[in-house]
């Protein structure tokens, strides 16, 4: 009896503290009216219902600047003691508080290391590091700054090599703990392939385009137009260029117009590409989203926000999108479950309160708020947000989950069973789930908060808009069909008409063989300017000479031996330039399609991977805008940077380039 009488005393005593009467059970008021911005609520709270004083973000912040401010001004004034004093003032007051990662101040940190190390004062900069690496620990950035300094100061190849090592393992490490190589492979891989088929289909001009032009100068010669023939077949060789509309579309028309005479392999493999080509650009959407969760800091503390629980270091960083974004309510929301997570009540209170104050839609916040009453076994209370929840979004499942479960504590049975009944209307299956997890004491289900799932987050990233349409009362799009929207893009459309035209050259000139040139000289022959009897891959002058062994005139025997000789030469040179810039070109221009196919996207994937820089060209040519040099995922400021991507792309690129060389070598003994 005493101990319920002193707990009734101070439960009292609370609420006089705030001018509010009370009989011991803790109400966190609902005002009747929308609160203004500056009314922020501030309840009494149990100790029993374990609410706490959260992590004070603010009072944080001006601490730290305090005793940063004080530093930089004892450096200035040459004070070096008490500037080492306030960076372990600094250091205590960060592990005191919890906070394992400052980012910017590490960063600017770095920065400042840098200046110390161009002045050459490397003991300075080397301190600056040690308290860049205290508050932002495993950085690889620092290690790569250490390395620097070391070697600037002489401090020997062992030391500055030590730390490079330490930043490359850091470096993997992170890559691998964030896939942040991974999901800015999916862009680069997007762009690979896109030049991957327009080098396909520039080396197959390159073999083909002779044969080509042969049959259209024969098919001006057979119509009366011998003047023009030539002409004709070097205008329908670059008619793209020609008419200057859109002439980014010449690589489908290379593949197009030389289809008819690839061989077998080759036809099959430009109809994959031509297919691949029609995903081309919602593969593009779908690279740039990924890359987007592991790049964009804002998306990658919203997810942090949204699947983890209670840390100071996700309040420092979600505080500062919130004041970065007042106007977005998503932030806040995000915050106040963080806070909620923590069992920091008052404060996560207060943030749902300011998310209704900004947007009155947001139901979501409406059902988190009821379930703090919940926990505070104010049941009326939280009922009461719930059914505004559900005035706001009818077909909100969880709402009526939750209310369920604030009916049946408070013994509404008949009114509990038919919230569940309406719960397992709207989704049986989550409803079922939700169910069958005990979390509470004695295994009984809990309320459940309404999250943002990653899903949702995934969905927003890959379609650029704002995560506080998720807010929004409107009932969410379900699946992944919204990811492949834009079907009707050019690129698809071009794609998809060429894929058809190759199919239609296929069965228009079946049976009807095309030119060719001769293995021996090069020269173009076609069945108009060869003999009957010739079956062989060589014009009538090669098989006289090479097959028949007949003979022919001595001049004309000198001339011919001259020109294989010379072609032959022009082939072997071309064949090793072309792989030694493009590894894989040669197996193109030798007839060796797939594998020349894949070694040309592989020697891309690393190239543009490690050195996005180089298809600056191309972007200028065509004016896509894609950027590629800025997909670069790292901390700002991007002094001392050290790309993960390169760590692969460099062994990459050089297996590729040997593999590429040395097929060369090997065709050429062949």
């Amino acid at each position: 009896m005493t101990v319920v009488v002193a707990l009734l005393t101070i439960a009292t005593g609370l609420s006089a503290a705030h001018g509010a009467v009370d009989t011991g059970v803790i109400r966190l008021a609902e005002p009747t009216s929308p609160p203004d911005a500056e009314s922020a609520l501030r309840q009494d709270l149990d100790p029993l219902a374990d609410a706490r004083r959260g992590f004070d973000v603010r009072a944080f912040d001006s601490r730290l600047e305090s005793l940063w401010f004080q530093r930089k001004a004892y450096q200035t004034q040459g004070r070096e003691q008490d500037a080492d004093h306030q960076a372990e003032l600094i250091r205590d007051f960060v592990a005191e508080e919890g906070v394992r990662r400052l980012e910017v101040p590490a960063g600017a940190l770095v920065l400042e290391a840098r200046a110390w190390m161009g002045e050459g004062n490397y003991d300075k900069a080397l301190a600056a590091l040690a308290l860049a690496e205290s508050i932002d620990p495993g950085r690889p950035q620092i290690a790569v700054a250490r390395a620097h300094v070391l070697w600037a100061s002489k401090a020997g190849i062992v030391a500055s090599g030590t730390e490079l090592l330490r930043a490359i393992r850091g470096t993997a490490t992170h890559a691998v703990r964030d896939l942040s190589v991974l999901h800015r492979s999916a862009v680069v891989a997007v762009a690979a392939f896109a030049l991957a088929i327009g080098l396909f289909s520039f080396f197959m001009v390159l073999r083909h385009q002779v044969a080509l032009r042969h049959d259209v100068e024969e098919w001006f010669v057979a119509g009366g137009g011998e003047t023009w023939a030539k002409a004709g077949g070097w205008a329908v060789l670059l008619f793209p260029f020609v008419i200057w509309i859109g002439a980014g579309w010449a690589a489908m028309w290379g593949i197009v117009a030389t289809f008819r005479y690839m061989r077998r392999g080759e036809r099959v493999l430009a109809m994959t590409l031509l297919a691949a080509a029609t995903l081309l650009v919602p593969a593009y959407r779908f690279g740039v989203g990924l890359f987007g969760l592991a790049a964009d800091p804002t998306v990658r503390t919203t997810i942090a926000a949204a699947n983890g629980g209670y840390d100071p270091d996700r309040i420092v960083k979600l505080r500062e999108l919130v004041d970065a974004h007042p106007d977005d309510p998503m932030y806040r929301f995000l915050l106040a479950g963080l806070y909620k997570n923590g069992r920091y009540f008052e404060e996560a209170f207060e943030e749902y309160k300011r998310v209704l104050q900004a947007s009155p839609s947001t139901y979501q916040a409406r059902i988190n708020l009821g379930n703090i009453y919940f926990l505070l076994g104010q049941y009326g209370e939280a009922i009461s947000n719930y059914r505004k929840a559900l005035e706001i979004r009818p077909d909100a499942a969880l709402a009526y989950y939750d209310m369920y479960l604030a009916q049946s504590d408070s013994f509404k049975l008949k009114e509990a069973a038919e919230s569940l009944s309406r719960a397992k209307e709207l989704d049986p299956a989550r409803t079922n789930r939700l169910l069958t997890l005990g979390s509470r004491d004695g295994g009984g289900p809990k309320v459940v908060d309404a999250v943002i799932d990653f899903e949702s987050i995934w969905r927003a990233t890959l379609e650029g808009r704002h995560l506080r349409d998720w807010l929004d009362g409107a009932p969410s799009e379900r699946g992944w069909s919204s990811a492949f929207r834009g079907a009707g893009n050019p690129l698809t459309v071009l794609a998809a008409l060429s894929l058809l035209a190759c199919g239609f050259l296929a069965l228009a000139f079946r049976g009807r063989a095309p030119a060719t040139r001769c293995v021996r000289c090069g020269r173009p022959f076609c069945t108009m300017c060869r003999s009957g009897r010739d079956g062989h891959e060589y014009c009538t002058q090669c098989v006289h000479l090479f097959v028949l062994g007949d003979g022919l005139a001595p001049e004309t025997k000198s001339s011919k031996l001259y020109e294989v000789e010379r072609h032959e030469a022009w082939q072997r040179r071309g064949r090793r330039l072309a792989a030694v810039i493009v590894p894989g070109a040669s197996h193109l221009l030798s007839g060796r399609a797939w594998i020349g196919c894949t070694l040309v996207t592989l020697w891309l994937l690393a190239l543009i991977g490690g050195f996005p820089q180089v298809l600056a060209p191309f972007e200028r040519l065509f004016g896509t805008g894609f950027q590629a040099a800025a997909l670069r995922p790292g901390p700002l400021p991007d002094a001392f940077g050290f790309d993960a991507t390169v760590l692969l792309a460099v062994p990459l690129a050089l297996v590729v380039w040997i593999a590429g060389n040395l097929g060369l070598r090997g065709a050429r003994r062949a």
